[in-house]
């Protein structure tokens, strides 16, 4: 076993050097951010949804009452749970648990309904008695529902939610942020469920006790009427909301070339969708999304992708298609900078060996996911990390390679850079590396926070020193 370990140690190496390259030595100076825009509503944000940039923002990380936009996040738990064809039945609590005047469908106790039909009830006309259905019937009550949407939004990266019902009616422990919200909405487009319901004009709901002939119903949002003054046609898709206590809420989805944008308003002032408007105007006018693969040899570094199969002479390693960067219309390629990262998210494309993160002054503006070459897949398999390998060199949970024959010859071609990399890492103390390569990662990461929550140095360590000593607190106890 001791000589696959090593054939593991100089493959990890290659691949690191051959990554290296793509770190440049020199960073230059971004221009100014775009941000000749402001919203009335008191928080709102605009991203990317390919990348998740933040191409706006304002208040992103503060507490509001998200209303009926909470159904976007219902809407993934139930389908992450339920076929379409299973069998919703309406208890008594689902029906009358709701706010007097509420939206509702006019279910009745005893109703039944599918979870096809139940998506566009709760989606395109906003039912609340449909939410608590679905939510009985996904996971048998509206309490432990709450709980796994709070595991959903933990899962996306929503650091300033709490979710205690599938309606998102007034409760003053029922909060979200703009940003949150906003990665709630992008991960809604990975359901082509949500995207077909949204993007329905007229849906016919069958026979209830109340309504013996059915009803149609239709979207709330008004961005998606033709014959409505805020109609829009680039939207696509979103929700409304409202509530006393949460003011307009509103999640637009909207399509331009080959960009797609997400806008989040939250405690609007009658203005939220010419807010939404406005967002839309100055993302779709002032940025651009870019594939990365049309850059290839300046973006993204041929070398990367050389490493071949001697048997085949294919690269082993591909860039994915739909790895894309949002940048100012105006912006200089030379100030983007690529940063190698092994880290994964609910939202990286499953076979991912690495990800190259690319920054604009401090702001992470897209990804390129290097992926293994569908041609020589058969040479790849998932496995557990090999023995002796560390954290940094390999990961736990990523694609690492199978060694046939093919793959020694090539790493064997490689054996040059390796040794040169080895040479330098010989008269350095390698620990020392270690700790200053984690320290450097976790200021980064560090600064990206503060720069898109709005949060300064100061306060950041005045968090820091209060989540410290109420953690101390606890202790004691």
């Amino acid at each position: 076993m001791r000589p696959k370990k090593n054939i593991w140690s100089y493959l990890v190496l290659c691949l690191a050097v051959v990554f290296a390259s793509l770190m440049p030595m020199t960073a230059y100076g971004a221009a100014d951010w775009p941000s000749e825009v402001a919203i009335e509503a008191d928080g709102g944000i605009l991203m990317d949804a390919e990348t998740g940039t933040i191409l706006y923002g304002k208040n992103i990380n503060e507490a509001y009452y998200p209303a009926s936009i909470t159904k976007l996040l219902t809407a993934q738990v139930v389908l992450d749970r339920c076929k379409l064809d299973e069998t919703v039945e309406f208890s008594q609590n689902a029906v009358y648990n709701v706010e007097q005047g509420s939206k509702s469908l006019s279910m009745d106790t005893g109703d039944r309904m599918s979870v096809k039909d139940s998506l566009y009830g709760l989606i395109l006309h906003s039912a609340n008695e449909v939410a608590n259905a679905l939510a009985e019937h996904a996971a048998g009550s509206t309490e432990e529902f709450a709980k796994l949407m709070n595991q959903k939004a933990e899962a996306l990266g929503c650091t300033g939610s709490n979710f205690v019902n599938p309606s998102g009616l007034n409760d003053p422990e029922h909060y979200t942020t703009a940003y949150d919200m906003a990665l709630i909405a992008r991960a809604a487009l990975n359901y082509p469920e949500i995207v077909e319901i949204m993007g329905t004009r007229v849906y016919k709901i069958p026979p209830s006790q109340k309504a013996p002939e059915g009803q149609t119903i239709s979207p709330g949002h008004k961005m998606l009427k033709k014959n409505d003054a805020a109609y829009d046609s680039r939207v696509f898709g979103g929700k409304t909301g409202f509530t006393s206590l949460a003011g307009n809420t509103l999640v637009t989805y909207a399509k331009k070339d080959d960009m797609t944008l997400i806008a989040v308003i939250l405690n609007g002032h009658q203005t939220h969708y010419t807010d939404t408007k406005k967002l839309l105007d100055f993302g779709f006018s002032r940025f651009q999304s870019m594939k990365l693969t049309d850059y290839e040899g300046s973006l993204v570094p041929e070398n990367h992708l050389t490493y071949s199969d001697s048997n085949t002479d294919q690269s082993l390693l591909l860039l994915n298609q739909n790895s894309r960067i949002v940048l100012p219309k105006e912006a200089d390629l030379s100030a983007v900078v690529p940063i190698v990262s092994y880290d994964e998210t609910s939202l990286t494309p499953s076979g991912t060996v690495v990800t190259v993160n690319y920054l604009y002054g401090e702001r992470t503006v897209g990804h390129a996911w290097i992926t293994p070459n569908p041609a020589v897949r058969s040479r790849l398999t998932r496995s557990a990390v090999p023995e002796g390998l560390s954290d940094q060199a390999a990961p736990s949970g990523r694609f690492l390679m199978n060694l046939s024959r093919g793959w020694l010859l090539a790493a064997g071609a490689a054996a040059a850079l390796a040794a040169v990399a080895c040479g330098i890492l010989f008269f350095l103390k390698r620990q020392k590396i270690r700790e200053a390569r984690v320290a450097a990662v976790r200021k980064h990461r560090r600064e990206q926070w503060m720069q898109e929550s709005g949060c300064s140095a100061e306060e950041f360590e005045a968090l820091l020193a209060k989540r410290k000593g109420s953690s101390g607190k606890k202790r004691r106890h």
